[in-house]
């Protein structure tokens, strides 16, 4: 007999008790944000909500403390906990598994590389859209934050901004979406398009950036295809990572550039760079598709082969 896990609920009680694990954990981090952020930072809540670069440091770094105590509570922790209490196999469970070909964690990189650029320039071709005031300010909200999230001025700014806003999201997200959304989804039909579709405008409307909404989409797809062709969650976390830490990476090293300043006020790239990016792209996922190593037909399944056959003759 095994132990009582989650897995032996039906499968939309366990998206509800995963549901409801969020709602909670997110509810309570929220509350604890709210009382500890303002005390280490010596600032309160409608100042924190109002910051821009030209903030003080300890305002920012409020902001980022808060950033990290929200992103834990609402997807790391809520998919650790469901994974470990669903059944006893949590790492195989979310795709934690080390990747079956070394080349993959190469073309991993390789392929945000090359969509880095093409990203950014979905996003400025949609930023000329006018999408009426209230997306403006929104628009205008959201980019005065994240310039004061990337106004580093030292090696120990630079840390902090890369593990709060590039590795901690990468895990928790990655966790949450593509291994367990994407797996409940995938439940539900035998085509791998769905889960991929639907888990990546969960992820794009999570964001909440309106002019970033179609590369953020694209984004969630990509590592959604990412997990699927290399059968491994650390390749689309690392994907993910490179994702967010790629723009953080290159402003600290070049933040004294004239050319990276233009670039940053102008939101666009060169024409040669994003050419290069398509062309890297393209061949980065060509090769990745060569060399494939996809999740199971089976890889939805609660119980392994080898417990059925256990408990069929237990």
């Amino acid at each position: 007999m095994f132990s009582k896990y989650w897995r032996t609920y039906p499968w939309w009680l366990q998206l509800i008790l995963f549901v409801l694990m969020i709602f909670t954990l997110a509810s309570f981090f929220v509350l604890v944000t709210g009382v500890i952020v303002p005390r280490i930072a010596g600032v309160d809540a409608t100042q924190l909500a109002n910051i821009s670069e030209k903030s003080p440091r300890t305002y920012i770094d409020g902001a980022l403390i808060a950033q990290a105590l929200v992103s834990t509570g609402v997807f790391l922790l809520p998919a650790l906990l469901f994974a470990y209490l669903d059944t006893p196999r949590p790492m195989a469970f979310l795709g934690l598994r080390k990747p079956r070909k070394n080349i993959h964690l190469l073309l991993v990189v390789l392929l945000m590389l090359g969509a880095m650029p093409i990203f950014l320039g979905i996003e400025t071709l949609v930023k000329h859209i006018d999408l009426g005031p209230a997306a403006k300010a929104a628009e205008e909200q959201n980019n005065k934050l994240t310039n004061a999230f990337l106004n580093m001025g030292s090696p120990w700014d630079f840390v902090k901004t890369f593990t709060i806003l590039a590795i901690l999201p990468a895990l928790g997200e990655e966790m949450t979406f593509r291994g367990v959304l994407m797996r409940f989804a995938a439940k539900r039909t035998k085509s791998i398009a769905f889960p991929v579709i639907i888990t990546s405008l969960m992820f794009a409307a999570m964001h909440g950036n309106i002019s970033g909404l179609p590369s953020i989409f694209l984004a969630g797809v990509l590592l959604a295809v990412i997990y699927y062709l290399t059968g491994s969650l650390w390749c689309s976390i690392l994907g993910h990572m490179l994702n967010n830490g790629l723009q953080i990476i290159v402003i600290y090293v070049w933040k004294d550039s004239a050319a990276m300043k233009t670039a940053m006020d102008s939101n666009s790239l060169p024409l040669w760079v994003t050419v290069s990016g398509v062309l890297l792209f393209a061949i980065s996922l060509w090769l990745l598709i060569k060399n494939k190593t996809p999740l199971r037909a089976n890889w939805t399944d609660d119980y392994t082969p080898e417990e059925l056959t256990e408990e069929n003759t237990a």
